[in-house]
């Protein structure tokens, strides 16, 4: 990471702010766990909370549960309560083009909700940028073709594109995520979505995250490890959450 004084990511971490580690389910966040020191756990709600040490970096490990309205809660009461210097939302997801397998990274660059569909009068079906609808702007101003995506901090995605010369499992690729309450098994319709647009994976939590951190000014970024590939018929390999967090551990310790 490239020390510039005047990004808020780099005054946090250098005035101590923990990093906030998300993980959706136990076995994307027990690594992180078993590597902690100094754990104090604290529940709010359903809600977990792990504040400690990786060695001499300050981190809160959050379990945010899984989909759209956990991850969301999640990340207003960690941003809220830990005040942290940045947001890192990782775990595992489905790939989508056929040449990403499990062990492969995806590093998101930018992401998009894809719950926010639009149904025309006609039958067809958009995709609806919900900030601009906010705004009671025109339709065609929060509906369109393709999906309106968000974008991860920069600094942090340059970062952790660095820090992928490192993984070894698999290979690493900057892209797309898409992330809603949907699971896609079906070959065609990924193939389809991915045509469309772009996108490199599916999975639940980094929409709501990435717009809640947005929202409280919080430097964010996500990173998925590929468990499974529905449109090959891969299936799902739980080593991949354990291969992701191990580089992850390495790339915290160095930052």
């Amino acid at each position: 990471m490239e020390k510039d004084g005047n990004h808020p990511l780099y005054r946090g971490v250098k005035n101590s702010h923990p990093i906030l580690l998300q993980g959706a389910m136990e076995l994307e966040i027990a690594v992180f766990c078993r590597a902690m020191t100094q754990v104090k756990a604290q529940d709010i709600g359903s809600f977990k909370f792990w504040s400690g040490m990786l060695k001499k970096q300050a981190v809160v490990l959050s379990q945010t549960g899984i989909g759209t309205a956990a991850a969301a809660a999640a990340t207003a009461l960690g941003c809220q309560v830990f005040q942290p210097a940045l947001v890192l939302n990782q775990g595992t997801a489905g790939g989508y083009p056929e040449d990403l397998h499990p062990y492969d990274l995806v590093i998101g660059e930018t992401w998009y909700n894809a719950n926010a569909r639009y149904r025309t009068r006609y039958g067809k079906t958009d995709f609806l940028d919900l900030v601009a609808l906010e705004g009671e702007s025109k339709e065609s101003e929060f509906t369109g073709s393709r999906p309106f995506l968000q974008h991860s901090d920069r600094e942090l995605v340059a970062w952790l594109d660095r820090e992928s010369t490192h993984y070894t499992r698999g290979r690493s690729v900057r892209g797309c995520i898409a992330s809603g309450d949907q699971w896609n098994d079906e070959p065609e319709r990924i193939a389809d979505l991915q045509q469309q647009t772009g996108v490199l994976c599916e999975e639940m939590e980094t929409a709501a995250a990435g717009e809640v951190a947005a929202r409280l000014r919080v430097p964010f970024a996500a990173v998925r490890v590929i468990s499974n590939n529905n449109r090959l018929g891969e299936p799902f390999d739980a080593g991949t959450a354990t291969a992701l967090q191990e580089w992850m551990i390495k790339a915290v310790l160095r930052l």
